[in-house]
């Protein structure tokens, strides 16, 4: 009785199975992806993304930092040499970000320091740099974050300026 059963069962399943049911071959974007990732990435391809204008910046405004940084900028180049005793970590010229590494010099090992330098715009002008310094320092053995001088992080932006008029001559 049971082996009836499942053999009506198996072949009803292996007759409905093989139907005479439209069948079509499925695209890879089709199968990885669902109708919501589909209509997504229409919207990719069209170039219509939110994230995607905020980034892209205006063409007509001056006042972003997406489109006017190149490496033909005095301020991309001075800042590039002025950092070059430093390990980079991340150099975007499209955002005009430079990041170094985390920097002990051999005098203080007890201490460790990390410079941000953001291109703001492209004239030659003080505010047209902004620079962030970060310093910890090792108690207990564990980097803590210490507050620095300011007059470090303006030091720095002078020297950028000043490199940077050098080479607009």
């Amino acid at each position: 009785m049971y082996y009836r059963n499942f053999l009506i069962i198996f072949l009803s399943t292996v007759l409905v199975a093989c139907g005479a049911g439209e069948t079509r071959k499925l695209t890879t974007e089709e199968i990885v992806y669902g109708p919501r990732d589909k209509a997504r990435l229409s919207q990719i391809k069209e170039g219509g993304t939110f994230l995607e204008d905020l980034f892209k910046g205006d063409d007509n405004n001056e006042t972003g930092s997406g489109s006017f940084v190149s490496y033909n900028n005095p301020l991309w180049k001075a800042s590039l040499e002025v950092l070059s005793s430093f390990p980079l970590v991340s150099v975007d010229a499209k955002s005009g970000l430079i990041i170094t590494d985390w920097y002990t010099s051999e005098k203080k090992p007890s201490e460790r320091f990390k410079i941000t330098v953001l291109i703001l715009a492209p004239d030659i002008q003080v505010d047209s740099v902004k620079v962030s310094v970060h310093k910890q320092v090792i108690k207990k053995n564990r980097w803590v974050n210490r507050n620095i001088n300011s007059k470090k992080p303006v030091a720095i932006e002078r020297q950028i300026i000043q490199r940077a008029i050098e080479l607009n001559l």
